[in-house]
């Protein structure tokens, strides 16, 4: 980091402009830091990887209701007849053959039967056992008591198991319909029905960008155990989402404003098509383009996305005209390992390319155009590996009691397509963004997001971030910190390492918690360890730390404002003359608008 921060500082004065012009002496040249920007000038990954579309939902909008499919009162409860029960026999319906696996689930109870004799109602109570045990298993069945004799101690009771002859949709499929006749066809495959696999079926549908699912389940009385399956949707056509801010930094504008356009459906494979945009409050420090395409492949959840994005910054920099230019590529796969309401786990592979390219303009050439000189260029060529996994205790308002979310990814650079060279001018004139920056490195990046509800007004929040590299890293692969991170009033980029842990807390009171108004306040505390691995590093084991606090309301589903207090305790860079950073006062106002669906 050493470079890349002298040189920032360097680069105030016209010693260093001369550097970066190729006007100096060779004297000077000799003792001038090599040419890179200053720092936070040139975006980095959290200000170029805007909002996406969620690949998978956590909480997605999808039940399984078999409530009418429960047992029924025990009609032996006010009977005085005693009897006394030595062995519990379970068939199926008729004296029939249980399903696969029933009897293994069933042998606890039919090994221990009550001992002595009881009211006949304990028969009612070994029945709503043997139903309690499937049911934690996921099976949607009934365990019902036959007409019969009790003679030498034997129950018999059967277990008469669910499964589904007709699915019946409510709601306009549009162009989900193929998608959900292949997961209707799953959903009747399931015999014995299970809720557990079901539930995976439909939240898989749930998935699908811009749909919601509910399947209840009802008696269809025309032979035991067949039930009927009303499958309510709602799809969702399009949605806009509109953003705006002043989290961002002095150079590249405080003020951004967000919007983004995702278009379901479009080609009916389970698609979603994002538009989106970003521009700070001039047009000018920065503008952001990207366009991403996540589609399904098959029928278990498997999707592809590809996104492109590209930037143009141009700093407040004073007099130093400094312009960059960010592109972004990338093919990303996921699939689910585990699919729950309660719990997930996902798999993604992918791989990133990016190029960042950094020129300083000053007056006119001979011709009359503006004239510039190469400074940084950085080429980055990445695959990764991706584990996701959720678990969550939801509540019956669709909050969370408990909710617990991790990622883990290992990324390795590639030596292909011209990646960057360690230390090496390029092509053009232009140098890495790092002298030791290597654009082959490993980095491992670890997520923990953690809440728990205390009472239905307090709960708690905590979230961990980690990233570690092997080599010193370029600029837009270096963890940064800031408002878009972990570090709340420190600018975006305000810092970075190759190497970096961060950790916040956060205590929410809800003052208001309807289903058309929430309002809840709350403290929070940022610290973030950063280290770095240049030879000769000046921000090399840095702490810094902020709190702060703040409101935030929202109406559920349409728009959310934050309004917040940011107190930074540390300077955000080890240079003479820089000050700790000052108190920020951060708003963002977020809407949403949706055609169709909820």
């Amino acid at each position: 980091m050493t470079n890349r921060f002298v040189a920032g500082r360097a680069l105030a004065n016209a010693a260093r402009a001369a550097v970066i012009l190729g006007l100096a002496t060779p004297a000077m040249a000799q003792v001038a830091p090599p040419p890179v920007a200053p720092a936070g000038s040139v975006p980095q990954q959290d200000q170029l990887d805007l909002p996406k579309p969620q690949s998978a939902a956590p909480a997605s909008r999808a039940t399984v209701d078999s409530r009418k499919v429960q047992a029924a009162p025990c009609p032996l409860a006010d009977s005085d007849v005693l009897v006394s029960i030595s062995q519990v026999e379970f068939t199926g319906p008729n004296g029939g053959a249980l399903p696969e696996g029933f009897g293994a689930l069933l042998a606890g109870i039919a090994a221990s039967p009550p001992s002595g004799e009881q009211k006949v109602a304990v028969v009612c109570e070994i029945r709503d056992r043997a139903a309690a045990v499937l049911r934690k298993e996921g099976y949607v069945a009934s365990v019902q008591i036959p007409p019969q004799r009790i003679e030498n101690g034997q129950l018999r009771l059967e277990v008469v198991a669910a499964h589904i002859t007709e699915v019946r949709v409510r709601g306009d499929a549009g162009r989900y319909r193929r998608t959900l006749a292949a997961r209707i066809e799953k959903l009747k495959a399931l015999n014995p029905l299970n809720e557990h696999d079901a539930e995976r079926i439909l939240l898989l549908a749930a998935d699908v960008p811009g749909l919601e699912v509910q399947l209840t389940l009802r008696p269809a009385g025309t032979e035991p155990g067949a039930v009927i399956g009303d499958l309510t949707i709602a799809a969702r056509r399009a949605t806009v989402l509109a953003n705006v801010q002043n989290y961002g930094s002095h150079q590249l504008g405080r003020i951004t404003m967000y919007g983004r356009t995702d278009l379901y459906g479009l080609t009916g494979l389970s698609d979603v098509t994002s538009i989106g945009g970003q521009v700070t409050g001039d047009l000018q420090e920065q503008r952001v383009l990207q366009a991403v395409h996540q589609m399904g492949l098959g029928n278990d959840g498997i999707t592809m996305s590809l996104n492109g994005t590209y930037a143009w910054s141009r700093p407040d920099l004073g007099t130093l005209d400094l312009r960059a230019e960010s592109a972004i590529a990338g093919i990303e796969f996921n699939a689910p390992i585990v699919r729950s309401v309660r719990k997930s786990l996902f798999v993604g592979a992918g791989v990133d390319i990016s190029e960042q390219r950094t020129r300083v303009f000053g007056g006119n050439n001979a011709a009359g155009n503006a004239s510039s000189s190469p400074l940084n260029r950085d080429r980055i060529r990445v695959a990764f590996l991706r584990l996701t996994g959720i678990r969550r205790t939801p509540t019956l308002d669709g909050g969370d009691a408990f909710y617990l979310a991790g990622r883990l990814e290992v990324r390795k650079g590639l030596d292909i397509l011209g990646a960057t060279k360690m230390g090496l001018q390029t092509g053009g004139g232009y140098l890495p963004s790092r002298i030791e920056g290597s654009a082959t490195a490993w980095v491992v990046q670890g997520d923990l997001d953690a809440a728990v509800q205390v009472t239905p007004a307090l709960s708690f929040a905590g979230s961990a971030r980690g990233q570690w590299a092997n080599d010193p890293l370029l600029n837009y692969d270096e963890y940064s910190i800031g408002n878009l991170t972990i570090g709340r009033g420190y600018d975006p980029g305000a810092n970075s390492g190759d190497r970096a842990i961060g950790v916040r807390g956060e205590a929410r009171v809800r003052w208001f918690n309807t289903p058309r108004l929430r309002v809840e306040t709350f403290g929070f505390y940022d610290h973030v360890w950063l280290w770095n691995l240049d030879s000769s590093a000046i921000e090399d084991n840095r702490k810094l730390g902020s709190y702060g606090g703040g409101v935030r309301v929202s109406l559920p589903g349409m728009a959310t404002l934050d309004v917040m207090y940011a107190k930074p305790t540390d300077p955000p860079l080890l240079l003479p003359g820089v000050k700790k950073a000052s108190d920020r006062l951060m708003l963002s106002l977020t809407a949403r608008f949706n055609s169709g669906g909820k």
